[in-house]
């Protein structure tokens, strides 16, 4: 937190001390007024108005696609001009020159509406997605105003482009406080970043209560109890019991990786049944004869924590447990601190956005590109691997 702000670099789009993100590119579509006093007017005309962040990407053709025009172009009643902009700039738009948001993306009264930032996650139902299917689950609560994507190059309306993962939506809302609008972008899978408020927390005694089965489900995991899997069942159904979970709980769950991980358990069953992971096992020890255990946890670590950079941590340590284990035998070792050793390095996915989709989800956000994790994650991996290794040397061995 001290230094490392230190090996990224700051671009623009980055955070300031007032937004989580600073959004100045939207895209927006609005309508040429037949009563506009832009008409006759020039494309060009259209930034002395607004500022210098304002662009004029392209018209809205017969076909539905977006054509680059000449700045020097007269703008016509009934136009549809795709415009980049922040939402501040395109209000001063409307109002001055008489425009209004294209009538598909919006079906109430602008007047009516206020405005909220949303970001698609990777859970959201939006993702792959196109602004029909937005609006037949948002009905007239909510209204898609604009859309920021990274690096966007558009060559269709935005009705017609399918929704990302990162992406960030300026949604037009009835009333921000009704929880009708709350319940409508927590089911869509929506993270708001300007109206916190939108994030319902449960009542306190819920929550306590929550804490404690969760506690008791630990317990009696620590002190072998009953089964782990039987164990986190029964908090589960406790959570429900009290309403902690709801319906949300399905459209929670990592299916991807719950899928991926069926796949992945196979495998590593594979690995271990053919004596693949042995004769890997076999190789290291070989390669690495005489060498000290604290040594040999730390090749451990590193190769798991290179491995998770690229695979799921979950599948990481599926691959990598048979392998430490059959190693941790050959060298006539404990098997604990080899385990532990990967159960840290499957977690440490920090030298590419793709190692876990909190990673990917950021990149855009934060304007980050592909060698920013690498800067920072490799020192942050430096630090773990010196903490790590005699903490599991003390405590494992």
């Amino acid at each position: 937190a001290l230094i490392g702000f230190r090996f990224v670099k700051v671009r623009d789009n980055a955070n300031d001390s007032t937004r989580l993100i600073d959004l100045k590119n939207y895209l927006f579509e609005v309508t040429v007024k037949e009563d506009s006093k832009a008409i006759g007017m020039r494309l060009s005309e259209i930034k002395k108005i607004s500022g210098p962040e304002t662009e004029v990407l392209g018209v809205v053709n017969e076909t539905g696609g977006v054509s680059r025009v000449s700045m020097d172009k007269k703008i016509q009643p009934g136009q549809i001009l795709v415009i980049k902009t922040s939402p501040d700039d395109i209000s001063t738009i409307q109002e001055s020159l008489g425009f209004e948001i294209a009538d598909d993306l919006v079906t109430v009264k602008e007047s009516d509406l206020a405005e909220i930032e949303v970001m698609v996650t990777a859970g959201s139902r939006l993702v792959g997605r196109k602004h029909e299917f937005l609006k037949r689950l948002a009905s007239d609560d909510l209204a898609l105003l604009g859309l920021w994507r990274q690096g966007a190059k558009f060559r269709t309306r935005l009705a017609r482009e399918a929704f990302k993962i990162g992406d960030v939506l300026l949604l037009g809302v009835r009333t921000i406080d009704d929880e009708g609008v709350k319940e409508r972008i927590k089911h869509l899978g929506l993270m708001p970043l300007m109206e916190r408020e939108l994030q319902t927390i449960p009542s306190r005694s819920r929550l306590l209560k929550s804490l404690v089965f969760f506690g008791l489900a630990i317990g009696l995991i620590a002190f072998n109890v009953i089964n782990i899997v039987v164990a986190f069942l029964l908090c589960v159904i406790a959570f429900i019991s009290i309403k902690v979970l709801n319906g949300n709980l399905y459209r929670n769950i990592e299916w991807p990786v719950v899928v991926m991980l069926a796949a992945m358990i196979p495998v590593g069953q594979a690995l271990e049944t053919s004596g693949i992971s042995l004769s890997i096992a076999n190789f290291i020890s070989s390669s690495t004869a005489g060498m000290a255990l604290p040594w040999l946890i730390l090749m451990v670590l590193v190769i798991t924590m290179f491995v998770s950079d690229i695979v799921n941590n979950a599948a990481t340590a599926v691959i990598m447990a048979p392998i430490a284990a059959n190693l941790a035998l050959q060298v006539g070792q404990p098997v604990e601190p080899f385990l532990m050793a990967v159960a840290v390095g499957a977690s440490c996915a920090f030298l590419s956005p793709i190692g876990h989709q909190c990673n990917t989800l950021v990149m855009a956000p934060g304007n980050y590109k592909f060698g920013d994790y690498w800067r920072l994650g490799l020192p942050l991996e430096c630090v773990i691997v010196a903490i790590s290794i005699p903490m599991i040397l003390f405590v494992w061995t």
